[in-house]
């Protein structure tokens, strides 16, 4: 087949490139650290050592390494501190797609589902992030999108997210530009021990949940804000935190909702986690995150963008069928949500730089219950984990696997509908290149969940670069 030997090709190339001493940019450039320090990998998305995570708990700052200059008198050693980070701040990353094809699942009535044409799109994603410390107490992380496709939203009626930078069954988001990410945490660091107050517009702390370690893979709805290519839901997230003896982290936070800011209504999150070992070398981790309350994108439902001109955010089924089961027949809202709470619960740890391997790994379990005021309701749990491995920092291989043991919907009329599923996997293999650069493909499967009712899962594989400068 024509595109086989194309993949085998690139992928013959990737192994024959040598790798450089480069570096990810912004955070280097700000503490001189490798990127390894805090990451086990940085891609498709990053992970975190023990390092990593403390270094974003104290407002993305390491205490005595960043740049300083004594305020006072020439020669002085005492007085106050400014850190010369703004030049250092602004980083760019860009995604593309080399090689790649997907099968979208199928209704299982349909013929089986087949991969469409190999395409190839250069740019995948563009995007501007300006982070780190400001002062001694004030730290940024943003992430600006001046250009997205290929990776696309969750399609309404369910059709889950590909694996991490594979095609998307749902389509594209060519051409929008918006601001994905925002988070600022104001934070003091008292003889190591961290005290920090923080709002953020990602679900959970930043874009990983607060002292996670991995991308724990299993399914949940603890963090469940969707939205659409140029239109991501309202969302904040205010939250105080403390990290104590580089051991125990306690955050507690509230939201106004996960599809608006209106302050009537709120949802409140507790998330807590314990180091047992706490070096790079070797660090394990137990967490659990709790959340609760009446202002909730139901996990049954999800966002689409209106053809107004405005791009409305307007709810849509994430199950098919949930719709025809409502008087109304319309989508579950936010609106509808009485009580809901839902949980997290999470084992991990790992190592760096033992001789040339690095590793991590993560199990994860998530129960969840929900209410509507139509006196339908949903119970949800799941279980799943990941594991990646890295050699000389150069050649890795991410693994994941979840399945859901319960996930099923009670109508208005008290009829139980079972929601069928399937394991959810996906295997990258990574080649770095350089330190700022590498090469990795993925392939997995993806699903459409419907009431009663198992839709024939689709297959993604692609080939990606990934760039940061």
């Amino acid at each position: 087949m024509r595109w086989l030997k194309a993949l085998v090709v690139v992928g013959a190339l990737a192994v024959m490139a040598q790798a450089a001493n480069a570096r990810v940019p912004a955070f280097v450039r700000q503490t001189g650290l490798v990127c390894n320090q805090c990451h086990v990998a940085w891609t498709p998305v990053m992970d975190f050592t023990f390092t990593g995570v403390k270094f974003r708990l104290n407002g993305f700052r390491t205490p005595w390494v960043a740049e300083k200059i004594e305020a006072g008198d020439e020669g002085s050693v005492s007085g106050n501190r400014i850190v010369l980070t703004l030049g250092s701040m602004l980083s760019w990353h860009s995604r593309g797609l080399l090689l790649g094809a997907s099968s979208n699942p199928s209704d299982p009535s349909a013929p089986a589902p087949t991969f469409g044409s190999p395409t190839t799109a250069l740019i995948n994603t563009i995007a501007m992030h300006y982070c780190g410390p400001i002062g001694e107490h004030v730290g940024i992380n943003n992430e600006f999108y001046m250009y997205g496709g290929g990776l696309g939203p969750v399609a309404a009626g369910g059709t889950t997210a590909a694996p991490t930078g594979s095609i998307s069954p749902s389509g594209s988001r060519n051409g929008y530009i918006g601001l994905s990410h925002f988070e600022i945490y104001f934070t003091t660091n008292v003889n190591g021990n961290i005290f920090g107050v923080g709002a953020t517009t990602v679900p959970g702390t930043g874009a990983h949940g607060f002292m996670q370690i991995t991308n724990d893979p299993t399914p949940n709805n603890m963090s469940h804000s969707p939205g659409v290519s140029g239109s991501a839901s309202p969302y904040v997230y205010w939250g105080a935190y403390t990290f104590i003896a580089d051991r125990l982290g306690i955050m507690i936070g509230v939201e106004p909702g996960e599809d608006n800011n209106d302050y009537r209504r709120f949802n409140y999150r507790v998330e807590t986690g314990y180091f047992f070992s706490n070096t790079d070398a070797n660090f394990l981790r137990v967490a659990a995150e709790f959340k609760a309350g009446d202002d909730m994108v139901p996990s049954v439902s999800t966002l689409n963008a209106a053809n107004d001109g405005v791009r409305t955010l307007v709810p849509a089924d994430a199950v098919k069928g949930i719709s025809a089961t409502r008087a109304s027949g319309t989508a579950l809202s936010s609106l509808n949500m009485g009580d809901a709470f839902r949980s997290y619960f999470s084992l991990g740890g790992g190592f760096v730089d033992r001789g040339p391997s690095s590793f991590d790994w993560s199990i994860s379990q998530s129960i969840e219950s929900e209410t509507y005021n139509d006196n339908s309701s949903s119970k949800w749990k799941a279980i799943g984990g990941q594991l990646a491995y890295y050699y000389d920092r150069t050649y890795g291989i991410v693994a994941h696997w979840d399945n859901w043991e319960t996930r099923n919907f009670t109508d208005q009329n008290g009829v139980l509908h079972n929601i069928p599923t399937d394991p959810e996997w996906s295997v990258t293999l990574v080649r770095r290149l350089a330190m700022n650069f590498c090469l990795y493909g993925s392939y997995g499967n993806s699903q459409t969940f419907a009431l009663d009712q198992k839709y024939q899962d689709g297959k993604n594989w692609g080939l990606y670069m990934q760039y940061l400068w």
